[in-house]
């Protein structure tokens, strides 16, 4: 962007254009630059899937935006919020939270947690 507003300065000096269309453009870069600073659309939605089935026939299905993923795992850890952790940590299966929400924060994407326990529970979690 620097190249771009150095050209813009250059056209005002050279008068090719006014100092006033110059200041519009320079305007117009600083927008451009501030929406390539902020998530894409396909960012802003990627979503946060868990599926789970228990030896015992339970069946879940969960899928949320990653952003609510990120509060809801936050609060579960805690045993509060909306995802308790207990109810998956009651499975013989060992699930690290922390590092799911390392994972997350440094924009890992697919599948983060394949597991099959001996007692045939599955665990899935995948981020699209």
């Amino acid at each position: 962007m620097a190249d771009e507003k150095m050209k813009i300065l250059e056209m005002i000096q050279n008068k090719v254009i006014t100092p006033k269309e110059g200041a519009d453009l320079l305007k117009a870069l600083e927008k451009e630059e501030k929406i390539g600073e902020g998530p894409t659309r396909k960012e802003a939605f990627k979503m946060f899937k868990i599926k789970i089935l228990s030896n015992d026939g339970d069946r879940v299905n969960v899928q949320i935006p990653l952003e609510f993923a990120k509060v809801a795992l936050k609060g579960g850890k805690k045993g509060k919020g909306i995802m308790k952790m207990d109810k998956i940590q009651d499975m013989d299966v060992d699930i690290d939270f922390d590092m799911i929400l390392d994972m997350i924060e440094s924009g890992t994407i697919g599948k983060i947690v394949d597991i099959e326990s001996g007692d045939g529970d599955k665990v899935e979690i995948v981020i699209e």
